[in-house]
Protein backbone atom coordinates (compact mmCIF):
# COMPACT_ATOMS: atom_id res chain seq x y z
CA UNK A 1 0.00 0.00 0.00
CA UNK A 2 1.25 3.73 -0.79
CA UNK A 3 0.40 6.94 -0.59
CA UNK A 4 -0.89 9.35 -2.80
CA UNK A 5 -0.44 13.33 -2.70
CA UNK A 6 -2.09 16.68 -4.06
CA UNK A 7 0.50 19.34 -5.10
CA UNK A 8 -1.50 22.69 -4.80
CA UNK A 9 0.45 25.93 -5.30
CA UNK A 10 -0.05 29.95 -4.28
CA UNK A 11 -1.05 30.47 -7.70
CA UNK A 12 -0.46 29.42 -11.52
CA UNK A 13 3.63 29.04 -12.66
CA UNK A 14 4.39 29.63 -8.94
CA UNK A 15 6.90 26.23 -9.03
CA UNK A 16 4.44 23.11 -9.10
CA UNK A 17 5.61 21.41 -12.39
CA UNK A 18 9.52 22.26 -10.50
CA UNK A 19 8.31 20.66 -7.87
CA UNK A 20 7.34 17.86 -9.46
CA UNK A 21 10.09 17.46 -12.12
CA UNK A 22 12.43 17.22 -8.46
CA UNK A 23 10.45 14.67 -6.55
CA UNK A 24 9.77 12.83 -9.42
CA UNK A 25 13.73 12.63 -10.60
CA UNK A 26 15.20 12.09 -7.30
CA UNK A 27 12.18 9.03 -5.72
CA UNK A 28 10.33 7.70 -8.99
CA UNK A 29 12.86 4.94 -9.51
CA UNK A 30 13.28 4.19 -5.54
CA UNK A 31 9.84 4.47 -4.66
CA UNK A 32 8.14 3.98 -7.39
CA UNK A 33 6.15 7.44 -7.87
CA UNK A 34 3.72 8.03 -10.72
CA UNK A 35 2.71 11.80 -11.69
CA UNK A 36 -0.27 12.32 -12.44
CA UNK A 37 -2.13 15.53 -13.56
CA UNK A 38 -5.89 14.69 -13.93
CA UNK A 39 -6.61 17.95 -15.32
CA UNK A 40 -4.44 19.71 -17.95
CA UNK A 41 -4.71 22.78 -19.67
CA UNK A 42 -2.65 24.13 -22.62
CA UNK A 43 -1.52 20.77 -23.50
CA UNK A 44 -0.08 19.25 -25.51
CA UNK A 45 2.52 21.60 -27.04
CA UNK A 46 2.75 22.91 -23.18
CA UNK A 47 1.82 19.98 -20.73
CA UNK A 48 3.22 19.14 -17.98
CA UNK A 49 3.49 15.54 -17.64
CA UNK A 50 5.11 15.93 -21.39
CA UNK A 51 7.54 18.31 -19.79
CA UNK A 52 8.38 16.41 -16.70
CA UNK A 53 8.90 13.39 -18.77
CA UNK A 54 11.08 15.00 -20.95
CA UNK A 55 13.03 16.43 -18.06
CA UNK A 56 13.56 13.24 -15.97
CA UNK A 57 13.98 10.91 -18.60
CA UNK A 58 11.50 8.40 -17.41
CA UNK A 59 9.36 5.67 -19.04
CA UNK A 60 5.63 6.01 -19.82
CA UNK A 61 4.91 3.50 -17.13
CA UNK A 62 5.74 6.33 -14.79
CA UNK A 63 3.22 8.75 -15.60
CA UNK A 64 -1.38 8.78 -15.61
CA UNK A 65 -2.51 10.41 -18.35
CA UNK A 66 -5.03 13.57 -17.81
CA UNK A 67 -8.76 12.61 -17.15
CA UNK A 68 -9.53 16.32 -18.44
CA UNK A 69 -7.45 17.77 -21.77
CA UNK A 70 -7.87 20.79 -22.82
CA UNK A 71 -5.50 23.03 -25.55
CA UNK A 72 -6.68 26.43 -24.30
CA UNK A 73 -4.19 27.53 -22.28
CA UNK A 74 -6.86 29.11 -19.39
CA UNK A 75 -8.80 28.11 -16.27
CA UNK A 76 -10.24 24.89 -16.68
CA UNK A 77 -14.40 25.51 -16.42
CA UNK A 78 -13.18 28.49 -19.29
CA UNK A 79 -11.01 26.06 -21.17
CA UNK A 80 -13.83 23.40 -20.79
CA UNK A 81 -16.61 25.88 -22.09
CA UNK A 82 -14.58 26.62 -25.09
CA UNK A 83 -13.82 23.69 -26.26
CA UNK A 84 -17.39 21.83 -25.33
CA UNK A 85 -15.79 19.06 -23.17
CA UNK A 86 -17.15 19.31 -19.73
CA UNK A 87 -15.95 18.50 -16.85
CA UNK A 88 -17.68 15.79 -13.97
CA UNK A 89 -16.65 17.00 -10.91
CA UNK A 90 -18.16 13.51 -9.20
CA UNK A 91 -16.19 11.33 -12.01
CA UNK A 92 -12.94 13.15 -11.18
CA UNK A 93 -13.02 12.61 -7.62
CA UNK A 94 -13.94 8.98 -8.23
CA UNK A 95 -11.09 8.85 -10.72
CA UNK A 96 -8.58 10.53 -7.39
CA UNK A 97 -10.00 7.63 -5.43
CA UNK A 98 -8.38 4.92 -7.53
CA UNK A 99 -5.03 5.82 -6.85
CA UNK A 100 -5.41 7.19 -3.06
CA UNK A 101 -3.69 4.09 -1.32
CA UNK A 102 -0.73 4.51 -4.47
CA UNK A 103 2.39 5.92 -4.38
CA UNK A 104 1.63 8.59 -6.78
CA UNK A 105 2.14 12.55 -7.18
CA UNK A 106 -1.07 14.42 -8.17
CA UNK A 107 -0.60 17.82 -9.62
CA UNK A 108 -3.18 20.66 -9.68
CA UNK A 109 -3.83 22.92 -12.41
CA UNK A 110 -3.60 26.31 -10.88
CA UNK A 111 -4.10 27.25 -7.17
CA UNK A 112 -7.07 25.92 -4.56
CA UNK A 113 -9.51 28.82 -5.87
CA UNK A 114 -9.44 27.59 -9.56
CA UNK A 115 -12.54 26.68 -10.71
CA UNK A 116 -12.73 23.37 -12.53
CA UNK A 117 -16.64 24.43 -13.23
CA UNK A 118 -18.28 27.43 -12.91
CA UNK A 119 -19.86 26.26 -9.68
CA UNK A 120 -16.88 23.51 -8.60
CA UNK A 121 -13.48 24.65 -7.24
CA UNK A 122 -10.22 22.87 -7.01
CA UNK A 123 -10.42 22.94 -3.36
CA UNK A 124 -13.88 21.20 -2.96
CA UNK A 125 -11.91 18.26 -5.13
CA UNK A 126 -9.21 18.04 -2.47
CA UNK A 127 -11.78 18.06 0.31
CA UNK A 128 -13.58 15.51 -1.46
CA UNK A 129 -10.80 12.91 -2.24
CA UNK A 130 -9.27 13.58 1.26
CA UNK A 131 -5.69 13.55 -0.01
CA UNK A 132 -3.08 15.19 1.96
CA UNK A 133 -1.30 18.21 0.21
CA UNK A 134 1.60 20.07 -0.44
CA UNK A 135 1.20 23.84 -0.76
CA UNK A 136 4.33 25.21 -3.28
CA UNK A 137 5.36 28.74 -2.59
CA UNK A 138 7.83 31.45 -3.63
CA UNK A 139 11.39 31.61 -2.80
CA UNK A 140 10.68 36.04 -3.33
CA UNK A 141 8.91 39.06 -2.10
CA UNK A 142 4.72 38.33 -1.48
CA UNK A 143 5.33 34.92 -0.77
CA UNK A 144 4.17 35.04 2.40
CA UNK A 145 0.47 36.51 2.05
CA UNK A 146 0.28 34.38 -0.72
CA UNK A 147 0.99 31.25 1.44
CA UNK A 148 -0.77 32.11 4.46
CA UNK A 149 -4.00 32.48 2.59
CA UNK A 150 -3.42 28.92 0.48
CA UNK A 151 -2.74 27.31 4.23
CA UNK A 152 -5.67 28.87 5.77
CA UNK A 153 -7.88 27.90 3.12
CA UNK A 154 -6.53 24.31 3.24
CA UNK A 155 -6.81 24.25 7.13
CA UNK A 156 -9.73 26.02 7.67
CA UNK A 157 -11.80 23.01 5.60
CA UNK A 158 -9.88 20.66 7.70
CA UNK A 159 -7.59 19.26 5.07
CA UNK A 160 -4.51 17.20 5.49
CA UNK A 161 -1.35 19.81 4.72
CA UNK A 162 1.84 18.12 5.24
CA UNK A 163 3.69 21.23 4.71
CA UNK A 164 4.80 23.80 2.57
CA UNK A 165 7.67 23.89 0.07
CA UNK A 166 9.36 27.22 -1.28
CA UNK A 167 10.87 27.29 -5.10
CA UNK A 168 12.47 29.84 -7.13
CA UNK A 169 15.32 32.32 -7.36
CA UNK A 170 17.80 32.57 -4.80
CA UNK A 171 16.76 35.52 -2.66
CA UNK A 172 18.09 37.15 0.24
CA UNK A 173 14.14 36.81 1.67
CA UNK A 174 13.98 33.28 1.53
CA UNK A 175 14.90 31.66 4.59
CA UNK A 176 12.96 34.47 6.68
CA UNK A 177 9.97 34.02 4.25
CA UNK A 178 9.84 29.99 5.27
CA UNK A 179 10.20 30.93 9.21
CA UNK A 180 7.80 33.19 9.45
CA UNK A 181 4.66 31.25 7.20
CA UNK A 182 5.90 28.32 9.65
CA UNK A 183 5.22 30.48 12.45
CA UNK A 184 1.99 32.18 11.58
CA UNK A 185 0.87 29.47 9.16
CA UNK A 186 1.40 26.42 11.89
CA UNK A 187 2.74 23.85 9.37
CA UNK A 188 6.21 22.62 8.22
CA UNK A 189 8.47 24.14 5.80
CA UNK A 190 9.63 20.90 4.28
CA UNK A 191 12.30 22.89 2.22
CA UNK A 192 13.78 25.26 -0.05
CA UNK A 193 15.36 24.86 -3.65
CA UNK A 194 16.34 27.48 -5.63
CA UNK A 195 16.20 27.61 -9.63
CA UNK A 196 19.03 26.12 -11.56
CA UNK A 197 21.27 28.94 -12.75
CA UNK A 198 21.17 27.19 -16.43
CA UNK A 199 19.16 24.83 -18.50
CA UNK A 200 19.66 21.50 -17.80
CA UNK A 201 20.26 17.90 -19.17
CA UNK A 202 18.20 14.96 -17.71
CA UNK A 203 21.08 13.48 -16.36
CA UNK A 204 22.15 16.80 -14.90
CA UNK A 205 18.44 17.79 -13.83
CA UNK A 206 19.27 14.47 -11.79
CA UNK A 207 21.76 14.72 -10.42
CA UNK A 208 20.41 18.40 -9.64
CA UNK A 209 17.49 16.98 -7.75
CA UNK A 210 19.34 14.30 -5.96
CA UNK A 211 21.92 16.87 -4.15
CA UNK A 212 19.41 20.04 -4.05
CA UNK A 213 15.67 18.68 -3.34
CA UNK A 214 14.43 17.52 -0.30
CA UNK A 215 17.90 17.54 1.03
CA UNK A 216 16.74 16.79 5.22
CA UNK A 217 13.91 14.03 3.45
CA UNK A 218 11.19 15.76 4.91
CA UNK A 219 9.21 14.86 1.91
CA UNK A 220 9.53 11.54 1.52
CA UNK A 221 10.01 10.34 4.92
CA UNK A 222 6.10 11.92 5.64
CA UNK A 223 5.23 10.23 2.75
CA UNK A 224 7.06 6.89 3.57
CA UNK A 225 6.04 6.81 7.28
CA UNK A 226 3.56 4.07 8.29
CA UNK A 227 2.66 5.66 11.82
CA UNK A 228 0.69 8.43 9.34
CA UNK A 229 -2.45 7.52 7.95
CA UNK A 230 -4.34 10.63 6.15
Amino acid sequence: MGQAFYVTGTGTDIGKTFFSSLFMAKYANTHGFRYWKPVQTGAPSAGDTQFIQKTTDLPDSFFLSPVYEFATPASPHYASKLEGKKIDPKYLVGELATVRKTNTLVEGAGGVFVPLTEDYLTIRGIQESNFPVIVIGSTELGTINHCLLTLDALTSRFVPVLGFYLVGQKSSLQTDNAEIIQKLGGVSCLGITNFPEQKLSPAEFISFANNHFDTDRNVIDLLLSPDDEF
